[in-house]
Parts: structure tokens; sequence; C-alpha cells
């Protein structure tokens, strides 16, 4: 069981950092898919880049309590 809360972890701790890096970076495949695009629409790139990267310092916390709690 110790070995699944770990893995837990590093899984949200990944697609935290993939979240922030694909706001701070913006590649296309990103930041041009459909649900980025209308966010995008709706409140500009800066609001949808700070919500991703909220999004992935979330997860990322969550992965790393996740870790360490085990």
């Amino acid at each position: 069981m110790y070995l699944e809360g770990i893995a837990k972890g590093l899984f949200f701790i990944a697609i935290g950092i993939f979240a922030i890096l694909g706001a701070v970076k913006k590649p296309r495949f990103f930041w041009g898919a459909r649900k980025a695009k209308s966010m995008r629409r709706i409140f500009g790139d800066r609001i949808t880049s700070i919500f991703y990267i909220a999004i992935g310092i979330f997860l990322s916390g969550f992965g790393i309590t996740m870790f360490f709690a085990g």
C-alpha cells in the first residue's frame, strides 16, 4: 500500500508540472486545445495562464502530500 501512495503522488506531481509548464511555455498542442481556446476567448491569456498555474500548483501540492503520506 505504501508504494501505491508514492506512485499516485508522483502521478499528481507530474500532472501538476505538466499544467504549469503548459501555461508558462504555451505549446501549440496545449494552448490550442478546444477548452483552452474557449477559456482564453472568455477570460484572456493572462487569466487563463494564472488558472492553469494555480491548478498545477494545487495538483503538485496534493501529489507531494500523497507522496509523503504514503
